[in-house]
């Protein structure tokens, strides 16, 4: 009996077939190389390749992807040909790109959910703040109790596009590597600006994601002072969690920069400085601290968040990853250049059934 390994191998060597042939590689070619890859990556490989190989394979990979039909094309449809899904190892490198300038899309801190379909799903959700239990004798009947409410949270995929990046023609037959690496750098930049800020002010409602700060409960906490909280203000927008949710491994602070250097310079009640370092990590009350650029400093704003960002579901759909080429685009052919285009489809709401509070804001003084 052939071994997984033997089996993808046979699956990659058909797919690599068709990108080879001659002619024109249509769009039935392409949903046929798509299923034999989806086919192959579900088979465990026995041996894992190498950095180097995985690095060569990767570069290979996105540059079949380019090589598609050399037309002009218009803006992206779902009826648009033109527009290549990003081969899985540049979406997993792609992926980590954005992890890097946003906080919330890091499945360290939140929920990340990756689906192959961008059809809206639905996420179970339970109030479990009032469910117990209790001693019954036998051949007695429970007395009738009132049950946790069950509820669910809807996630669809907005479509976040980028702005076009220019390559001239010869970086990409001449440098696989240099035109990989450059267009993973800034399509994680410009997809993590535009998603990253949505993930903290979106206003949700059907229109944008829910941002974690516009779903965030109130602590009850406004700092006396319109500049910065203090010590006993951080405690008690801490103790305003419940620790259920504060014994989460992905509890945690997020707060821009600015609002960070202020906390860096707080001290507690004996003078010692607030922060400390566990595993390479800065800590504040014990529980890691998150940056965004997108969060507000202002008087009167919502200036930090608090509690379990595991509760945030973040939702990034693989098949949604595509890149558009324009190869013949006015303006760009006359300098024998392309224009590329990244799209990313993602959604994200907060798991807070009937007034749950995994998370909670501080309100600097006006």
């Amino acid at each position: 009996m052939s071994s997984n390994k033997e089996k993808r191998t046979a699956l990659i060597a058909q797919a690599n077939q068709l990108v080879n042939k001659p002619g024109l590689f249509t769009k039935e070619d392409r949903a046929k190389f798509e299923s034999l890859m989806s086919l192959a990556d579900a088979l465990k490989v026995e041996t894992e390749p190498s950095v180097e190989q995985r690095s060569a394979e990767e570069r290979e990979a996105f540059m079949r992807y380019m090589k598609g039909e050399k037309r002009t094309y218009t803006p992206m449809s779902d009826g648009v040909e033109g527009g290549f899904i990003v081969p899985q190892q540049f979406y997993k490198t792609l992926l980590t790109g954005i992890a890097q300038y946003t906080e919330l899309m890091n499945p360290a801190n939140v929920n990340l959910i990756t689906s192959d379909k961008g059809g809206a799903i639905k996420l179970p959700q339970i109030d479990l703040s009032t469910i117990t239990s209790a001693i019954v004798a036998d051949n007695v009947d429970a007395p009738p109790v009132a049950n946790p409410a069950l509820s669910s949270l809807l996630l669809n995929a907005f479509t976040y596009r980028t702005n076009p990046v220019a390559a001239q023609l010869n970086l990409e037959q001449d440098s696989a590597e240099s035109i990989t690496d450059i267009l993973t750098k800034a399509f994680s930049v410009a997809l993590a600006r535009g998603i990253g800020s949505d993930l903290v002010n979106g206003v949700g409602a059907g229109t944008a994601p829910q941002g974690i700060l516009t779903a965030a409960a109130n602590s009850g906490v406004t700092s006396a002072v319109s500049t910065n909280f203090s010590f006993s203000e951080l405690e008690l927008i801490y103790f305003s969690v419940n620790r259920a949710y504060r014994v989460s491994p992905k509890c945690a602070w997020l707060m821009n920069d600015a609002t960070y250097k202020q906390v860096r310079s707080l001290v507690d009640a004996s003078g010692r400085i607030l922060l400390n370092v566990v595993d390479d990590e800065e800590r504040l009350l014990g529980k890691k601290i998150l940056i965004s650029p997108d969060m507000p400093t202002a008087p009167g704003s919502k200036a930090i968040l608090f509690g379990d960002f595991g509760q945030y579901q973040v939702r990034v759909i693989r098949d949604g990853a595509t890149v558009l080429r324009k190869s013949e685009a006015a303006g760009f052919v006359e300098k024998y250049a392309a224009l590329y285009l990244g799209f990313l489809r993602v959604d994200a709401g907060l798991n807070a059934p009937n007034g749950a509070k995994p998370v909670v804001y501080g309100t600097l003084h006006v």
